[in-house]
């Protein structure tokens, strides 16, 4: 404690012998040996050793004087914020806060935006907006199922396509056979030479064509002009039996001798044809028209001249 004879000059209080006791030294030989006394020691430094009363009390000011700047300095910050708000009554504020705060997380800017499109929406027209929005909804699945649509139609008339390249190529092939097989047939019947089936085949190939009528494949004989022959005054189709039977009287080389003759004649003869008749059987007068037409009206002549020419049924 601080206890000693004091003096005063010009009303300040004063320590008898120095002008004034410094609250803190590092050495304390700097103070009247009289007064070392009063001092205590701590952390290396000397603390003149006072008690506190009525309030007062040695102590570092530094940081207090420090922390009361940055008060007042945060005070004076407060103030200059709390300006535009003077005269602002308190319980309105309250209120518009809490009204505020009813809206969340809502932004003003969300809030115009928000503001904004329900003004938008009020103006529209539920019934115009409701057709438009079908319209629209019709034309994005049209669109949609026109590409769908297109595309299963190329797939499908490539496959069609495809398809009738194949049918038409089977069908060839099926003509192509149906003609080589009446041909083969017809022809065995007339008993050609072994290394002229191929020349026959080929010869009696080129005056044949197929046809597909009504799915079925048909076979018909061409005369020179490609035209469809006919066999007789009745019309007769011209076929492939006749075809051969033709080839073998005009190309007899390219068949086997026929051993048998006309009925009722020995070998080595040949009946003569009735006088002033032309023989169609004959291979220099040869008409398979007029053989059609005598067997039709005059059978026992046509067999007269069958025997005549060597023809036998």
């Amino acid at each position: 404690m601080l206890d000693g004879p004091f003096i005063t000059r010009g009303g300040t209080p004063r320590i008898s012998g120095m002008d004034m006791l410094k609250a803190v030294v590092t050495d304390l030989n700097t103070v009247d040996e009289a007064h070392r006394g009063f001092y205590v020691e701590k952390d290396g430094k000397f603390f003149l050793n006072v008690t506190a009363s009525e309030g007062y009390e040695l102590d570092n000011v530094q940081g207090l004087r420090s922390a009361l700047g940055a008060e007042r300095n945060n005070v004076a910050v407060l103030k200059e914020k709390l300006k535009p708000y003077e005269g602002l009554d308190v319980t309105a504020a309250r209120t518009a806060i809490d009204r505020v705060a009813a809206f969340g997380d809502i932004t003003p800017d969300a809030a115009k935006t928000a503001i904004e499109t329900a003004a938008r929406l009020s103006a529209i027209d539920p019934a115009k907006e409701a057709d438009k929005l079908a319209n629209e909804k019709f034309e994005t699945h049209k669109g949609q199922l026109t590409a769908q649509f297109n595309l299963r139609e190329t797939e499908l008339t490539t496959k069609v396509k495809g398809l009738e390249e194949t049918n038409a190529s089977l069908t060839g092939q099926l003509q192509t056979l149906v003609r080589d097989n009446a041909i083969k047939s017809e022809l065995a019947k007339l008993n050609p030479l072994d290394d002229a089936r191929d020349a026959i085949e080929l010869l009696a190939g080129q005056m044949v064509q197929t046809k597909v009528v009504n799915g079925q494949v048909t076979v018909e004989v061409l005369d020179v002009n490609r035209n469809p022959r006919i066999k007789d005054h009745l019309g007769s189709p011209f076929t492939i039996a006749d075809l051969l039977v033709e080839i073998r009287e005009t190309k007899p080389s390219l068949f086997k001798p026929d051993e048998k003759r006309g009925l009722g004649t020995q070998p080595g003869t040949t009946p003569a044809a009735p006088t002033g008749v032309v023989n169609p059987w004959a291979a220099e007068t040869r008409n398979i028209t007029q053989q059609m037409v005598l067997e039709n009206t005059k059978p026992e002549l046509a067999k007269q001249l069958k025997a005549a020419a060597g023809v036998t049924d």
